[in-house]
This record gives structure tokens, C-alpha cells and sequence, in this order.
């Protein structure tokens, strides 16, 4: 090593630092670069100690930077940090908030254009054209960050001259890709994808390295997309962080399983540098190779038949599904594939007859909601090549962004709710008419009536807060005791007993798929079925994701003739109807399951 040691960040003025390709482009979200300032900015002025930011680790010059400047230098690892000082000084000098003129030093990327014509505008303080390129979108963010702790930054530069220290590391003029393998051993911790980029970059050949580097930032870039990438992937996926969604590629083109990554976190990489090394492929073929994954990938994203099917057995199955499907999918023609994910799919889903006894705590219950959901957007025509097909695709990357329970549709039990504004409002939510035609009484019934009259005019805001601060004269009578009779009358008479011993109750008629959120709320919980109906159409109607089938439930599209939305029948209906709610909804269960076997 030619020199290493501390040195203040002022000790870099004059320099200019070139960012090689092999090395990904600028990755920090807002996040990072609000913590970095405030991190810097908070050191304590009774603090003596250097505060030591993680290492710069640069050559002097490479193939890629002919240069005998001794002030130039390809900075092999720690650009994310240094380019963010670069953006907090030039934003500095830009709206003028104090003297930064000791930190001029630059930055360039080597083969990302764009990037630098991006930077060169920030330098000049001219108008910025978006691109949107990866490095541009986070280079915006970064910026944001900056505008955001702007009050911060003249004790952020007073530290950073007082305190503030980079461990640089100065490599063997013609070691620096290389290195990128060294620094793992150094425990500064790089990713398979860092690793595998770097690798090709340095065995491939001046003219192909610039082609290279642009696509991979460019097959980085699309797969940011969440619409893509959630088919593929589980939520909480080892693959799902911005910087690594890559190497679910390279995985790919290994075979990498999740016990050789146990093994050997660097296993992937590793078996790529054999691959080059030792089996003596070329970088142009392993490339071409990973490439090709990628473009089978968005063919089966841009199919719904495919997009739809395969998305459901990853989220079934795990993050491995997509390598069984990999494996499959090589030597088969379209049609032939297509057969074989359908087999996929219907070889392990229950019979009929099974469908129809699920229960809440059978295991399988989840997996056939959300198969019933996905499957009640596809079609099937036998005049088509291939007679399965979808009119939409599901939306994995908003299914995936929520947590989902299994959720009655009758209630399982009623949960008394808790604040007299809670207690309004589910008086609000209720038919006057149900009460008259379920409450016997007539003095109960004219009591509830009134109840019920009063909470309907609580419209505003100071209507509420009257609610709360217990000022709203009708309501200072309501107590607990009375609202608590009224409320287990009202909804045993409406929606029939509690159900703690009733089959029907955990069926899976009875059962729908509802984001957490909804579910675990207060007054969806212990809500009848008339308010968790116009609870849920009015996430519908807001945009919000419901699932079709939980859509359809709530709709009564299943009910033959529904005479009424006040309540869910679990038993035979006695309106003219020749099932009971649940029955029907069974029914369209294994109809629309057997659509695809």
C-alpha cells in the first residue's frame, strides 16, 4: 500500500476523484444523507476525539484513467460518502449559507454521462435537467435532504473542520478493481453484486467495459420498479433492498440456494470468478448469460398468464420458488411452459370437496384466498392458443406493501368499543330500519331509534370534540353500561349470536382476505356486516387496494338475487334465495379455482 493514514476532509482540496465502471452509481436515499449531517453536526463541542468516517480507498491512475496527474485518482471504495460531501458543499455554495472554499475538490463518474452532466449543473448553478437515471433520482433526494437540515450545516462545516477525519487508503497504481475483492477481507463488507460487477469490469476489454457498465445501471434502474420486482420476490426478501435486487439475477445464473449462501455469503461471487477463471468462460458470454435471465424475467412480467401465476407460487413458497421455475422453464417453448406453471399451480391446490371444509386455522386457507383473488381476473377461451388468460394482473407490489389477516365477515366475537366517539360512530353506521325490524321491543326500539336519530347529526369537528370533551348534552347520559346493552342487543338481534360455537363461523364462507390495518382497527373489528360494507367500499372509492374477490364478498356478487346488505346469512336464506350467503360464496370459491385445472 502506497500510503495510508488520517487526513481532514480540507486536505482533499485540489484533488479530483474519477469513479470507475465497475463500481455501482450513487445509491444513498434521503435517510442516509439526513443521518451522515446530523450525525456530523451534533458532535459534542467538548469532544476532543477525531470523528473517523468509514475509508476512501483510491489509485493513482488505471487503464481506465491514463493520467500522470498526481492530484487524479480512481476512487475505488467510498464514493457514497464522499459524493454526498460534494453535494452538501456545492449546495453550500450555492445558496451561500457559509465560507466552504476549502473543500474544493471534484468528482466524476467514467463512463455515466449523464451523471456528470447532472453534477456539472449543481457546480454551475444552472438549471438541472432530470434524466431519470438512477444516479440523478438519488442525487435529487440527496439534495432535498440537504434544503431539509439547511440550519444544521454551519455547525456541520465548523465540525468537519474541527473533528471530522477520513482513513484513506492509497492502492497500487494497478490494483484498484482488484482490490474491490480485498476490501471483503478487510471487513469492509461489499455485496455479491459489487464483487460480480467489479470482477467483469476488470477482465473484460477496454471496448466492451462501457457497453457493460450501461447495462447493468440500466438493468439496476428498471428493476426498481415494485411492479416488476413483487412478482418474483416474497415480501421482506433478502433480494429486496434498492442496492441488491441485482443479484436475485445472479443467484439465478449460479443456482445459488439459500444453504450456499449460509455457507459462504460470497458464494455467488465466487462461483462466477471460477466460472472465468477456471472453466475458462468469457466475461462476454457470463454476461450475455445473466442478460438473458433478465430479459426471460420481463417477458414473463409483460405475460399476465405468467406474471399472475408465477407471482402466486413465489408468495406462496418462497423466494427458492422462482429457482424451481428457473430450472423448468430452460428447454420448453412458451405454450410448454405456460403448461407447466398451470400444472404448478393446480397439483398442489386442496379438492373441491377440500376447499369446501376449510376453516380458519387450516393452514391452507390463506394460500386458497389469495389463489381465489388472483384467478378471479383470468378467462379461459378455447379458441386460443393457449385457452388461460388474464384480463389484468394482480397488484403483488400493493399486496405486498400490507401486512394481511384472514378475516370474518360475520365477526367472531364483538369486542365492546371504547370511546363514546367509537360509540357514535357505530350508531351512525346503523340501519334504522334493521332496528325496526329486528328490535321486538317497542320501547327498546324507540329508545335505540333515538340513539341512533342523535348520532347521525354528529357531522363536524367541533360535533366530535363536544363528543370527546363530553360537553354534547344528548350524549353526556350515554354510559358505558348503556351503551354496552344496547350494543349486544342491537347486534345479536341484527347479525345473530356471538358465534364462539357456531361451525359456519370460522368456514371459509365466512372468511375473506383484509389488510391489517382495516382489520385490526376498533371499529372494523366488532363492526356488523352494513358498516364493514361501507367501511371497505369506501377504500374502494379512495383508490385504496382491496382484493376483487374481498371486493365481491362485500358486494354480495355471489348472493343469487340478494335482497338486502345488512347482514351476512350463513345459514339458508329464507328471501327467495336458494343458498345461504356463505354457500354461494363457496360456491364461486371452487367455480373460480376450477377455472384453471
Amino acid at each position: 500500500m502506497a500510503e495510508n493514514g488520517l487526513k481532514s476532509i480540507s486536505e482533499l482540496s485540489g484533488k479530483k476523484f474519477f469513479i470507475p465502471s465497475y463500481q455501482r452509481g450513487y445509491k444513498w436515499r434521503k435517510k442516509d444523507v439526513e443521518y451522515l449531517i446530523k450525525d456530523i453536526a451534533e458532535i459534542s463541542k467538548e469532544d476532543k476525539s477525531d470523528y473517523c468516517l468509514q475509508p476512501i480507498v483510491v489509485a493513482p491512475k488505471s487503464q481506465e484513467l491514463p493520467t500522470n496527474d498526481t492530484n487524479e485518482y480512481i476512487l475505488v471504495d467510498g464514493q457514497q460518502r464522499l459524493t454526498t460531501i460534494w453535494l452538501i458543499v456545492h449546495w453550500t455554495i450555492k445558496h451561500k449559507e457559509c465560507d466552504v472554499s476549502e473543500y474544493d475538490f471534484d468528482i466524476e463518474y467514467v463512463t455515466r454521462d449523464k451523471s456528470n452532466e447532472f453534477l456539472k449543473c449543481i457546480k454551475d448553478n444552472v438549471a438541472i435537467e432530470d434524466d431519470g437515471t438512477c444516479d440523478t433520482h438519488y442525487f435529487r433526494q440527496a439534495l432535498e435532504a440537504i434544503d431539509d437540515l439547511k440550519d444544521s450545516l454551519t455547525i456541520f462545516f465548523d465540525n468537519l473542520r474541527k473533528n471530522v477525519k477520513i482513513i484513506w487508503y492509497e492502492i497500487d497504481p494497478e490494483d484498484g478493481p482488484a482490490h474491490f475483492e480485498r476490501l471483503n477481507n478487510a471487513k469492509i463488507s461489499l455485496t455479491n453484486a459489487e464483487l460480480v460487477k467489479a470482477f467483469l469490469m476488470t477482465n473484460s476489454s477496454t471496448n466492451q467495459r462501457p457497453r457493460m457498465a450501461c447495462e447493468w445501471d440500466e438493468i439496476e434502474y428498471k428493476l426498481q420498479n415494485n411492479n416488476f420486482f413483487s412478482f418474483i420476490t416474497t415480501k421482506g426478501s433478502i433480494y429486496g433492498k434498492e442496492y441488491n435486487r441485482i443479484e436475485l439475477l445472479l443467484d439465478l445464473f449460479i443456482g445459488t440456494t439459500k444453504n450456499d449462501k449460509e455457507k459462504d455469503e460470497h458464494h455467488t461471487f465466487n462461483q462466477i470468478a471460477k466460472k472465468i477463471k477456471e472453466e475458462g468462460k468469457s466475461v462476454e458470454n457470463v454476461w450475455q448469460d445473466i442478460l438473458n435471465i433478465y430479459n426471460r424475467l420481463l417477458c414473463w412480467y409483460n405475460d399476465n398468464f405468467l406474471y399472475n401465476m408465477i407471482g402466486f407460487l413465489v408468495e406462496k413458497n418462497g423466494d427458492d420458488e422462482l429457482a424451481k421455475i428457473w430450472e423448468e422453464s430452460k428447454g420448453k417453448n412458451i405454450l410448454e411452459f405456460k403448461e407447466r406453471v398451470r400444472t404448478r399451480v393446480v397439483e398442489k391446490t386442496p379438492t373441491d370437496n377440500d376447499i369446501r371444509n376449510l376453516v380458519y386455522k387450516d393452514g391452507r386457507t390463506r394460500n386458497i384466498l389469495l389463489l381465489f383473488n388472483i384467478l378471479s381476473l383470468l378467462s379461459v377461451d378455447d379458441k386460443k392458443d393457449y385457452k388461460y388468460f388474464f384480463n389484468d394482473k394482480f397488484h403483488f407490489n400493493l399486496f405486498k406493501e400490507e401486512d394481511w389477516d384472514i378475516e370474518h365477515v360475520h365477526a367472531t366475537k364483538s369486542e365492546l368499543l371504547r370511546s363514546k366517539v367509537e360509540w357514535v360512530n357505530w350508531l351512525k353506521d346503523l340501519d334504522e330500519n334493521l332496528v325496526k325490524d329486528n328490535i321486538r321491543d317497542l320501547d327498546k326500539q324507540k329508545n335505540y331509534l333515538d340513539w341512533i336519530k342523535e348520532a347521525k347529526k354528529i357531522e363536524s369537528e367541533d360535533d366530535y370534540k363536544s363528543i370527546k370533551e363530553d360537553t354534547n348534552k344528548p350524549f353526556q347520559s350515554l354510559s358505558k353500561p348503556l351503551f354496552e346493552d344496547m350494543f349486544y342487543d342491537i347486534n345479536s338481534s341484527i347479525e345473530g349470536e356471538d358465534g364462539r360455537t357456531d361451525l359456519n363461523q370460522n368456514s371459509i364462507g365466512n372468511l375473506v382476505l383484509l389488510c391489517a390495518n382495516i382489520n385490526r382497527a376498533g371499529e372494523y373489528k366488532v363492526a356488523p356486516f352494513s358498516t364493514k360494507r361501507r367501511i371497505i367500499m369506501e377504500r374502494v372509492k379512495k383508490g385504496q387496494f382491496v382484493p376483487i374477490g374481498t371486493q365481491n364478498v362485500f358486494m354480495k356478487v355471489y348472493t343469487q338475487n340478494p335482497g338486502h346488505f345488512f347482514k351476512w346469512e350463513k345459514e339458508k336464506a329464507y328471501d327467495g334465495n336458494e343458498k345461504s350467503d356463505k354457500d354461494s360464496y363457496i360456491d364461486a370459491i371452487v367455480e373460480t379455482i376450477n377455472r384453471i385445472r
